[in-house]
């Protein structure tokens, strides 16, 4: 059976600001929407386009399965706390928990950017069939995608059309917030487990430093961790 997609417009950071900005004022998802479809009424053309982009917005911020409630409301609470420029950090990690499919594109771009640096948009699409399948929607939300990484500054167009390239990796002094990153990835990953030297480099966290924070995932009480043979140490998200 086919995945869905799901994720197949182009987002702006701004408008995920403002999306957590609804949900911290008001838990009414009827009017979050209502004053979300204002807001994108002069930006988004076309009733059907503002009706897919609210859509988006509402899965990543507002509807999320009961499971994931609780690391929604703590990233809402460290969406106060934080610099401004750090909720891309927040906005990450629940795009990667509603939608696997950017989870694998951001994969794909994260593996192609450490391997050979600059990257087409043809080379993750030929990458991204291999485990989504040829379909005629695939394109053009890969497209879509890439734009919105660009949006975010992730990625940074190159010269020749179509190229791209990874920008600086972005770090933050805020332990709490990386360590939420953290959960998310982990809840995000397919596996149960994840080794912790791998955790720090996922090819799907390539806009973030999460090396710095070993030491915080070793001590913190929303993880486990486990040691297979002499000294490979296991991680995994605690319920």
């Amino acid at each position: 059976m086919n995945r869905i997609i799901g994720f197949d417009r182009k987002v702006q950071l701004d408008w995920l600001d403002a999306t957590v900005a609804q949900c911290q004022i008001d838990a009414d998802p009827d009017r979050i929407k209502r004053n979300l479809d204002r807001l994108l009424e002069n930006e988004v053309v076309g009733d059907k386009a503002r009706r897919n982009t609210l859509t988006v917005l509402m899965r990543i911020w507002l509807k999320v399965p009961a499971s994931q409630e609780k690391i929604r409301d703590e990233g809402l609470t460290l969406a106060t706390q934080v610099d401004p420029h750090e909720r891309l950090w927040l906005h990450w990690g629940m795009s990667l928990l509603a939608y696997p499919f950017f989870r694998d594109v951001a994969s794909v771009v994260g593996q192609l950017g450490s391997l050979q640096g600059t990257f087409s948009q043809a080379q993750v699409q030929r990458r991204m069939i291999e485990t989504w399948g040829q379909r005629t929607t695939l394109e053009r939300a890969i497209r879509r995608l890439l734009r919105t990484f660009i949006d975010w500054q992730v990625l940074s167009e190159t010269d020749m059309r179509g190229h791209y390239v990874p920008a600086s990796v972005r770090q933050t002094e805020s332990h709490n917030l990386a360590i939420w990153l953290v959960d998310c990835v982990l809840r995000a990953h397919e596996a149960d487990q994840v080794p912790l030297p791998e955790l720090r480099q996922l090819p799907y966290t390539f806009p973030f430093d999460l090396a710095s924070f070993t030491n915080q995932i070793r001590l913190s009480s929303r993880f486990e961790i486990t040691r297979q043979g002499l000294d490979l140490e296991m991680v995994a998200f605690l319920e």
